[in-house]
């Protein structure tokens, strides 16, 4: 791979992860809105703390931390820093995969009955929705690693 694209790469990688870093913010931002106005209750009953402004908080802290290892990562050509989003996205992905499986599983897992009935009627367009989120996620995860062993083969061919 020549050195324009790596630059390509490096660049593609910065600049997809600063939209999800951008993105990562207002679902921040959104989830503190949530938690002042407390407009929704909680998600499950036996778990009271648990409200869609708390999700919301925790979700969109994930996203920005994620997004800028690999903002970092990507334009400082770190190899440490792109390790750790390749993992973080790695973890992510199994977790989907994991909750997917579950949700699958234990269909029966205390829902309420117009999100259960929502899911159903939109089922399609979830299932869309998160393929083409592990497709983004696999794509940062093989850019990542790329990008690294490219910084390997560089550093050994200038000497460094």
């Amino acid at each position: 791979m020549g050195m324009s694209s790596l630059k390509l790469l490096k660049y593609v990688l910065f600049f997809f992860n600063l939209i999800f870093w951008f993105c990562g913010c207002c679902i921040l931002g959104f989830g503190i809105y949530l938690l002042i106005h407390n407009n929704f209750g909680v998600l499950f009953h036996n778990l009271p703390s648990l409200t869609l402004g708390n999700v919301l908080v925790i979700v969109g802290s994930i996203i920005m931390v994620v997004a800028f290892l690999g903002c970092m990562g990507s334009i400082k050509e770190n190899k440490c820093l792109l390790m750790s989003f390749f993992v973080l996205l790695l973890i992510i992905l199994l977790s989907e995969v994991t909750l997917a499986i579950l949700l699958f599983v234990y269909e029966q897992k205390g829902c309420y009955v117009k999100a259960k009935l929502w899911f159903h009627s939109n089922f399609l367009y979830i299932g869309i929705i998160t393929i083409c989120v592990c497709v983004i996620q696999v794509l940062g995860m093989s850019f990542a690693l790329t990008l690294n062993c490219q910084i390997d083969k560089t550093s050994q061919v200038l000497g460094l």
